[in-house]
């Protein structure tokens, strides 16, 4: 199994929507006039144009294997330990797993300004699986089938089903763990670059979770 971890990321922050944002999200004073908006306010809208925000994502391949003999195992086999008689099959099988955050989840009491205005810290919840899916199409060439004796070959219907036990073996794995600070330092880019579109470009951007916040 071989996981590999790229970032990516899909939130845009232009000029334009940052000025909206900023006269949308102003108070009126007594006197009728609109006040600015609290830098927090700001970019909690921002952050909340993206619902779900992508930042990392995990490939795993698997080698999902059939044997007649002992059920559904998901280990290497050698073929030359293969007995007559048996039914077995060994069929790769790549997953790919997107990890990120629900942003919907974010409040303004999740978004702190620091006193002296150098930093903005940004609260985070645990991250999730954003989307995860596996290519339910292999090369023939891909995948090794053994029917000894006088057993039927093994179908291409058995195939999707082993696939599909390999995939659900994937997910039932917590591959989070192993990524969780690429997850956090992808999200703090993002973060900037709204943090800087708005206007604070010498701001520095911290990203925490929401149990790490010390009041």
């Amino acid at each position: 199994m071989r996981n590999h971890v790229t970032g990516c990321t899909w939130i845009v922050a232009g000029l334009a929507l940052a000025q909206s944002l900023l006269v949308s999200c102003g108070e009126k004073k007594p006197n009728g006039e609109e006040e600015s908006p609290k830098v927090e306010s700001v970019i909690l809208s921002q952050i909340k144009q993206k619902a779900d925000l992508v930042t990392t994502e995990v490939r795993i391949r698997k080698l999902a294997i059939y044997d007649s003999s002992k059920h559904e195992r998901f280990v290497w086999m050698n073929p030359k330990t293969w007995k007559y008689g048996e039914r077995k099959c060994i069929v790769p099988v790549n997953v790919t797993i997107k990890y990120g955050y629900d942003l919907r989840e974010l409040t303004l009491d999740d978004v702190k300004l620091t006193d002296d205005s150098t930093a903005i810290v940004i609260l985070l919840p645990a991250p999730k699986v954003i989307d995860a899916g596996y290519n339910a199409k292999v090369e023939e060439k891909d995948i090794v089938r053994m029917s000894s004796g006088m057993r039927d070959k093994i179908s291409h219907e058995e195939v999707d089903l082993l696939m599909e036990k390999a995939y659900k073996a994937v997910m039932a794995e917590d591959y989070a763990e192993q990524v969780n600070k690429d997850i956090e330092n992808n999200a703090r880019v993002v973060f900037s670059a709204i943090v800087k579109s708005i206007g604070i470009p010498n701001t520095d951007v911290i990203v925490l979770r929401k149990e790490e916040w010390k009041q």
